[in-house]
């Protein structure tokens, strides 16, 4: 299988081999030129130092130099150190190397080199009383750089002075970065060329079994990996092969289950979703008439409001209690139509007749608030729940009551094969923006807070759950001079009648 370049898994191995071991070998570099010999120093100091308190400690201890300098150097590193014992004044009390008549002119010039240090640089002074003082002196004139350590033995007035030579190194270290140059070059070329042919044998079956996959997920079984090695790989390809042939033979059956599982738990979600949705607003809804209703009891408890006024507060604790009524009922009659296993009780009436029955409930509202109503009526039959279709003519007139500023038509005529009630107030036209959550639950199209006529906020809802299980159709829009609200139902017969109230 041909891919680009640049999403080549053989161009990614190829590059991450060959950064991860040229790196290795540039940070291996970096180490050698430049930590080496600091570590390599700082080694050796901690190892002078170490030595030169041990001796300081035995010689301490029984004053005995030789022995001193017996316990406290091993026998291999006896000729690389020497200890002298100065007096207070710097001068040479005593030499301590057992090895030294091996290459006497070579430790007297040394020792000299050492001595003219220590004095010209007046380390004495620098080292408080029974402390040590570690220095690292390069010196040309002298054949190796060393390290002196001094000790300052204040009960003697005496200084103790551990001396050992640096092995040169500079000359080590060439060496080494000229290997490196040629490790680096030669590692570099073998890495490219193993990395090749490593990536390349990686990736084909890896390729392969890519494609084999590509194929599966869009279920096309009808090409197998071959399986050519034992490793890890070939069990990659072998359980491949294995979830091809198992997703082949299932999938129908998968399928089926698959969908009667959607169906339930969609089904269980709408009605987890429902109960929750009335436990919710109708907390939220019976909230404050509960907590008005407790604080006027409270009151009447504590003899708080004159005798002439308690009518007046009863009204009002009668008026919040009915608000609650009508809110669990409406509640109660949503959550049954959303059910979805609310049986309709189906007959047959006039349309217009019922229409002219829920005005007449209304009358008082309308006269109180001058309303100019106008009907436009047919005489249709429908089929339908006449309780349920009652309910929405009650809460269209409601609403169109709450909100007009004066005028209310009402129009029921044919279009189409359906009866069409048109419920026109005048008014405030209702925002573009806020049409399409009319029919939303708890919804409110009055935003000042009015509740003159005690809205719930769920009639629309209701109306919609009704009209929809008529199998009918429900709508609003806005007009010029305001709004208005339908539903449509089929009829059975339609005669024109016209009433003007």
């Amino acid at each position: 299988m041909k891919i680009k370049m640049k999403n080549s898994i053989v161009k990614k191995l190829f590059i991450v081999n060959t950064v991860v071991f040229v790196s290795l070998i540039i940070v291996s570099l970096f180490f050698q030129q430049v930590l080496f010999e600091k570590f390599y120093i700082h080694k050796r100091k901690n190892e002078s130092f170490n030595i030169a308190k041990n001796f300081v400690n035995v010689y301490r201890a029984n004053g005995d130099l030789k022995e001193a300098f017996e316990k406290s150097v091993e026998d291999e590193k006896a000729f690389g150190y020497r200890f002298l014992v100065l007096d207070k004044y710097g001068d040479v009390k005593y030499v301590i190397n057992p090895a030294i008549d091996r290459a006497a002119k070579e430790n007297i010039k040394i020792l000299g080199e050492i001595l003219f240090r220590i004095k010209t640089d007046n380390l004495l002074s620098l080292v408080q009383d029974n402390t040590y003082k570690t220095v690292v002196y390069y010196e040309k004139r002298m054949p190796t750089s060393s390290i002196i350590t001094i000790y300052n033995y204040k009960e003697k007035d005496e200084y103790i002075v551990c001396v050992t030579s640096l092995q040169p190194i500079n000359e080590a270290t060439k060496v080494i970065k000229e290997f490196y140059l040629y490790f680096f070059v030669a590692g570099v070329i073998i890495t490219i060329i193993l990395s090749l042919v490593y990536s390349k044998n990686i990736s084909k079956p890896i390729l392969e079994i890519k494609d084999t996959a590509d194929r599966i997920a869009n279920l096309d079984f009808s090409k197998n990996v071959e399986v050519k090695t034992d490793d890890e790989l070939g069990m990659l390809a072998k359980a491949i092969n294995t979830m091809s042939f198992n997703l082949q033979s299932t999938l129908n059956s998968l399928k089926e289950a698959n969908k009667k599982l959607e169906e339930d738990i969609e089904k269980e979600r709408k009605l987890e979703k429902m109960r929750k949705d009335f436990i919710a607003t109708t907390s939220h809804e019976l909230k404050t008439p509960i907590s008005l209703i407790q604080g006027y009891l409270e009151a009447f408890k504590d003899d708080i409001f004159p005798k002439e006024d308690k009518d007046y507060y009863i009204d009002i604790l009668l008026d919040e209690t009915k608000k609650m009524s009508n809110l669990v009922n409406d509640m109660l009659d949503l959550s049954q139509l959303e059910s979805g296993k609310y049986t309709l009780q189906i007959e047959q009436f006039d349309l217009s007749m019922l229409i002219e029955k829920v005005v007449n409930k209304f009358k008082a509202n309308i006269n109180e608030k001058n309303i100019d109503l106008e009907l436009n009526l047919s005489e249709v039959l429908v089929e339908a729940d006449f309780n349920r279709i009652e309910q929405v003519i009650s809460n269209f007139l409601t609403n169109a009551i709450r909100h007009t500023d004066g005028k209310i038509k009402i129009n029921l005529l044919k279009e189409f094969g359906y009866a069409k009630l048109e419920v026109i107030n005048s008014g405030n036209r209702i925002p573009d923006e806020e049409i399409e959550n009319i029919w939303s639950k708890f919804y409110k199209i009055d935003k000042s807070g009015n509740k003159k006529y005690g809205g719930t906020g769920l009639g629309l809802s209701i109306v919609k759950n009704i009209i929809d299980l008529h199998g009918g159709e429900v709508g609003v829009y806005n007009l010029e001079e305001g709004v208005c609200f339908y539903f449509k139902l089929p009829f059975s017969n339609v005669v024109d009648k016209r009433v003007e109230l």
